[in-house]
């Protein structure tokens, strides 16, 4: 069996769950970890979050961790924007890597980006094609629930006519750093709604832009809506409490549009305490208009409070060798192989 090397760069959630995986993979060898927290620097990557040991110690330093040889980069860092809101300073961090000769894996929402951000998609897709190596992004949204299991689904329509994907999390027990943007606990009226609601749209939306292409629709334009929810009593997530009256949920519905009716829509809901308040609801649901008249698949236990993040990471995971052993450049899910578990 082919054994395949990886550094895993970004040790949070995502990261956390991936680690696991490799230790749990045969024919995956870590050789290198990365992260910026003092308290993981310098400590095993396995014992940090008390599995067994790796043998890789946690080095703070990318640089270092890239002169390891390696096959691919799992790429789990936080999304860094300018000051514009755009993604380029985490589109150079990854063509950093790629310039180093290593491919790159990521959760990053630097995906589809032909049609979002055209520019660093050619920086991408360049960098690598200069170096014999490739780009994939990939994990659960953007990525497998938007857009691969609903454009496989909709091979079984005779005709796609119109098609809605809803998900959404429940982040009351979530400690990463950017739940912070959606500011549970404060007051809705001084809350900036919306700079959120551009900053998600452009996180999500490059889902919604894959979708419509693979399904012939030419979107003429794309509406993005927000809807901002209030606790309707205090609410008691891990971080603190939220008192009755302040913010505790938010829904976002991007639509790719043609001749003003809405072909692709991605329904996005981040809340806190889904346990207690049921508004707005977490449904998992892929609903396809067509021929036959519809098709309507629910998925239940995708994104569960204790290990939601084990479904990012398993595509980035499971996708490895057919990243490393394909084509060079920005590459797609969608054009590989079909992906399935890793021995």
């Amino acid at each position: 069996m082919k054994q395949y090397k990886v550094i895993v760069w970004g040790l949070g959630n995502v990261g956390r769950a991936a680690i696991r995986m490799i230790q749990e993979k045969e024919s995956l060898q870590l050789v290198a970890a990365v992260d910026v927290d003092p308290k993981k620097i310098g400590k095993d990557a396995g014992e940090i979050f008390d599995f067994p040991k790796t043998g890789v110690t946690v080095t703070s330093d990318i640089d270092e961790a890239l002169k390891f040889d390696a096959d691919v980069v799992l790429d789990y860092t936080p999304l860094v924007r300018d000051e514009k809101g755009g993604f380029t300073p985490s589109a150079v961090d990854v063509c950093r890597v790629l310039k180093a000769k290593k491919n790159v894996v990521t959760t990053l929402p630097i995906y589809y980006s032909q049609a979002t951000t055209p520019d660093l998609y050619k920086m991408i897709n360049d960098t690598a094609k200069e170096n014999g190596v490739s780009y994939l992004p990939t994990g659960l949204l953007p990525g497998a629930y938007a857009s691969y299991i609903p454009t496989v689904l909709a091979g079984l329509m005779g005709r796609v006519d119109k098609i809605t994907v809803q998900s959404g999390e429940d982040d009351q027990h979530n400690y990463s750093s950017w739940v912070k943007v959606f500011g549970y606990g404060m007051d809705p009226d001084k809350f900036p709604q919306d700079k959120l609601k551009l900053g998600i749209a452009s996180y999500y939306v490059s889902g919604v832009y894959e979708m419509g292409e693979r399904l012939g629709f030419n979107f003429d334009d794309m509406k993005i809506e927000h809807e901002w929810y209030t606790a309707p009593e205090d609410l008691h997530p891990t971080f603190g409490t939220v008192k009755k009256g302040t913010l505790c949920g938010h829904k976002f519905t991007m639509s790719g549009m043609v001749n003003g009716e809405a072909k692709v829509s991605l329904i996005y809901v981040h809340k806190i305490c889904d346990d207690v308040v049921k508004t707005p609801a977490i449904d998992n649901e892929i609903h396809i208009e067509g021929m036959p008249k519809a098709l309507d698949i629910k998925i239940d236990g995708m994104m569960p409070l204790d290990e939601s993040y084990v479904t990012s990471a398993a595509p980035s995971v499971n996708v490895i060798p057919m990243v490393v052993d394909g084509d060079s450049g920005f590459l797609q899910a969608l054009d590989l192989k079909v992906v399935t578990p890793l021995k």
